[in-house]
């Protein structure tokens, strides 16, 4: 089929990544059933790479490089339309974070105890897509913006003897870092998505994780207005378990009064002629000696 093998007439063997996937993961294609490849089928294949002897890591990056392929031919094969595409590659990028996350917290409870609240309730980790991830657009190529945000603070349960107890804190912030090891990491399989942070609060020098009483303080006294549209496009992505709980409401009740206030004023407009102006003028810039 199409999906499963090049053709030698087929326009995508002039691609040379095309050829280099046919050549290292010819053995795996299998693995990806026929078809548009959704999160379903995307499960399915995870599954078999797992039985087949891959770890979570390694079964991740060769599935992404058999939804690339598999997106590659659709499109120069069966002329599919851009909405298949952007729907493969964010399912990918969902279900990616959302095994990534559930392995990296189960490992953490094993050495940390679960976190808590005030109350003694178990805290969750909001893996929060941003940009092309929130608005479901991501293609080929695109990088994923991530925010984390987690419940509460307070401590983590510790072991059975009483040792291993840290902070929340600093119990999400090594969550995060697990995370990525799982998703950025390059290793001889690639990566599975490059991983960018910086729309966290306080950018590249923020905490990676931060709480939502944290995040709520910041947007209202440091939040600025292209933040306010940065936030527009976003939504929880991960993991899929805390997404179909009521408890994620709480993250809508600091966001959605930030992003669209009670009263509009005058600076809201200028905001927007300047983040266009600047929109343009790095648009100008990287063109600049490409007519293309």
């Amino acid at each position: 089929m199409a999906e499963q093998a090049l053709n030698v007439s087929s326009p995508a063997q002039y691609s040379r990544f095309v050829q280099r996937l046919h050549r290292r993961y010819e053995n795996w294609f299998d693995a990806l059933p026929p078809g548009p490849p959704d999160r379903a089928l995307m499960e399915q294949a995870l599954s078999t790479l797992q039985a087949r002897g891959l770890d979570l890591s390694a079964a991740l990056r060769v599935l992404r490089q058999l939804v690339m392929e598999r997106c590659i031919v659709l499109d120069c094969e069966q002329s599919a339309p851009l909405s298949v595409v952007v729907k493969a590659v964010t399912e990918l990028a969902e279900l990616a974070l959302d095994r990534a996350s559930v392995q990296v917290r189960n490992e953490l409870d094993a050495r940390h105890g679960a976190p808590r609240g005030p109350d003694g309730q178990n805290v969750q980790l909001w893996v929060i897509g941003m940009g092309k991830l929130g608005a479901r657009e991501l293609n080929v190529s695109s990088d994923i913006d991530l925010i984390y945000v987690y419940e509460q603070d307070g401590d983590t349960r510790g072991k059975a003897d009483g040792r291993g107890v840290i902070s929340n804190h600093e119990y999400f912030g090594r969550a995060v870092k697990g995370i990525f090891s799982l998703i950025g990491d390059t290793t001889e399989h690639g990566f599975v998505f490059r991983v960018d942070l910086a729309l966290r609060p306080n950018g590249n020098s923020g905490a990676p994780a931060v709480s939502l009483s944290s995040l709520e303080e910041y947007l209202q006294i440091h939040g600025r207005e292209w933040e306010r549209f940065a936030w527009l496009k976003s939504r929880i992505v991960a993991p899929l378990a805390d997404i179909q709980t009521p408890n994620v409401q709480a993250l809508r009740g600091v966001v959605l009064p930030f992003v669209f206030r009670r009263y509009l004023d005058y600076a809201v407009f200028d905001s927007l002629r300047s983040l266009h102006r600047q929109i343009r003028d790095h648009a100008a810039k990287r063109s600049a000696g490409h007519p293309e």
